[in-house]
């Protein structure tokens, strides 16, 4: 009868420990659609003041590693800055829970899904997730950048806006012109959900405006995984309009 007992408080202590566990790792590979990894792609987790709390580059497979403290991160993101604006755009996952070890795999290319906000509209059951995002092409952004006459060096830095207004209004038109279900693909814990509703929006940023869109999704049965404390929302773009593919990913915790 020993031998049971000594189990039972072996693994007591162990579950213990793991629970006390101040700091997990975060780690995946960067890529692109074709599967080819982006290396030297700048990883980084931020807060919601958008400071970059870790960071790290991809090797020559695109595999990166971040240990970080475990609690709630605003957002993680990847992008190659030599690229950025030039072939390519960037990734982003948001509210990313670290309270254990986690894979995230950032994908991108030349549509960046920015801004991801989900929430559960307001009615019984609790069937249906509301997203919403902002796709930026790459292709559109360029034109843009070229009608507007913005110097090219200025126009790659990182966060560079000035310049890029189109049209009236202070209107930025990054976005597809329309979005269709066939064009959008949505996850849920790995699992597809169905589009029930696509509406674009015009958003209003800083003193001028940006279209996004709004969609709602069916939660899919087999998405509902009890051990899961939250969902892991995954949006990816093939945009027949400029035929740019992107995604984006973003956790929302279950109620």
């Amino acid at each position: 009868m020993k031998r049971p007992l000594l189990l039972a408080i072996a693994l007591l202590a162990f579950s213990a420990g793991a629970s006390e566990r101040e700091t997990f790792v975060i780690s995946g590979r960067v890529s692109d659609f074709n599967g080819r990894p982006i290396e030297g792609a700048a990883v980084l987790l931020k807060n919601r003041a958008f400071e970059n709390l870790y960071e790290t580059l991809s090797d020559g497979s695109g595999n990166y590693s971040l240990e970080v403290k475990k609690g709630d991160y605003y957002c993680l993101y990847a992008i190659k800055l030599s690229e950025y604006r030039v072939s390519r755009l960037e990734y982003w996952a948001w509210n990313v829970p670290v309270y254990e070890d986690m894979v995230i795999n950032p994908r991108y290319d030349r549509m960046e899904i920015y801004g991801i906000n989900v929430f559960e509209p307001q009615v019984t059951p609790q069937e249906t997730y509301m997203l919403y995002f902002r796709p930026m092409s790459l292709r559109k952004t360029l034109a843009i950048a070229s009608r507007q006459g913005v110097d090219e060096r200025k126009f790659r830095n990182a966060g560079q806006t000035e310049g890029l207004l189109d049209g009236k209004d202070n209107l930025i038109d990054m976005a597809p012109a329309a979005i269709t279900a066939d064009e959008l693909a949505i996850e849920i814990n790995g699992v597809r959900a169905k589009i029930v509703g696509i509406n674009k929006i015009k958003e209003y940023a800083r003193g001028f405006t940006m279209f996004g869109y709004n969609v709602q999704v069916l939660k899919p049965d087999k998405a509902t995984r009890p051990e899961l404390k939250y969902d892991r929302i995954s949006i990816t773009l093939r945009s027949s309009e400029t035929g740019e593919i992107g995604k984006g990913e973003t956790f929302i915790k279950r109620r």
